[in-house]
């Protein structure tokens, strides 16, 4: 480690995650190389009760790091997660999901990274997604339910019907392609590999990226694609790495989401939007993106079925997301600031 380490801040966004949030923060504190701060943003209705349990119960176990509970000041993912990064004062910040468990030494392999950067080329290191959790018991079974296996999950069919209508390619560069930097020697040596973008359940950042290219706000609620959208970005700034020992186990919990089909309409419209704001070529972007969603059309009515979920929750969100591309590029950026998060707004008070 060098004579003067950089520090890092697990930075959390939470809503209605009452049950795993504290797992997820006894982990964070328990780590190898400690964090200077671990900071939590909740939204949820009885934040305060939550927010006395963590300070009672697990704070007092970890005196040598810095906890800040706060309410968050807006409902979105987006918002809580710059209000995290605003309070924060460390050199790197830890943006995981409140239901991302990481292993004792996931940050310490994730800073040693950022340690090797001297020119500091690398806006980001990603984590590594595992299967099992870092502190499941001995007896647990093998197969219990988490994000990992369950995107594993399909069947011969299913797998194969996603990889003939290109299910996993759903990212539309904001540029003609993704952004290209070189991987600076030092870091080239450790174990990691190029990412494009980050995901969400284990993004980390320097404080600084994350000042200079926040989360997008006119996302509210469930800000899907904020990940996509905010690390996309980042990349524009330096290259991106995941670090393949950095690892964690992201549960994918079910609690705090949106019903199915308000998931599917904002999971697909908000990179339409997305793309209205950042794209360098709009009208590229908006052929694109028709594209894409006619294709989408299918592949979610495809998983519908598979789930057996008749009434099409999916298909139906890709079909109303897909009738909108126009509508969204037809506005300025003034118009999507004012219009979007009152269609959001609006889509979630009838659901």
């Amino acid at each position: 480690m060098p004579a003067d380490p950089l520090t890092w801040a697990l930075v959390v966004a939470t809503y209605m995650r009452e049950d795993v949030l504290p797992r997820c923060l006894r982990l964070g504190a328990a780590q190898t190389r400690p964090p200077l701060e671990i900071i939590v943003v909740d939204s949820s209705p009885g934040w305060k009760i939550t927010r006395e349990r963590v300070l009672r119960e697990i704070a007092p176990l970890w005196p040598g790091i810095r906890w800040h509970y706060v309410e968050a000041e807006r409902r979105s993912s987006a918002s809580q997660r710059n209000q995290g990064v605003r309070a924060a004062s460390a050199d790197v910040v830890f943006l995981f999901d409140d239901d991302s468990l990481m292993y004792p030494n996931c940050a310490d392999e994730i800073m040693r990274v950022y340690d090797a950067d001297s020119d500091r080329s690398v806006v980001g290191v990603n984590a590594t997604n595992v299967a099992v959790p870092p502190d499941a018991s001995p007896g647990s079974p093998v197969g219990a339910p988490t994000e990992f296996r369950t995107a594993k999950n399909y069947g011969h069919v299913a797998r194969r019907m996603r990889r003939w209508l290109r299910a996993d390619d759903i990212f539309i560069p904001y540029d003609r392609s993704f952004p290209a930097h070189p991987l600076p020697i030092a870091v080239a040596a450790l174990a990691v590999d190029r990412w494009p973008m980050g995901a969400g359940w284990g993004l980390t950042f320097r404080r600084e990226i994350c000042l200079a290219e926040p989360f997008e706000e006119i996302l509210i609620n469930y800000a899907a694609g904020e990940d996509s959208d905010m690390s996309y970005r980042a990349t524009r700034r330096g290259v991106y790495v995941g670090a393949r020992h950095g690892r964690l186990c992201h549960l994918g919990a079910a609690s705090g989401r949106a019903p199915t089909f308000v998931w599917a309409v904002f999971n697909m419209l908000n990179p339409v939007v997305l793309h209205a704001l950042y794209s360098t070529d709009r009208r590229r972007s908006q052929t694109l993106h028709r594209r894409m969603l006619a294709r989408r059309v299918l592949i979610s009515a495809t998983k519908d079925v598979y789930y057996r979920r008749w009434t099409m929750p999916t298909a139906r969100g890709a079909l109303l997301a897909l009738s909108m591309v126009g509508i969204v590029f037809r506005k300025s950026e003034q118009e999507l600031r004012i219009w979007y998060p009152q269609f959001q707004a609006e889509l979630y008070k009838g659901q």
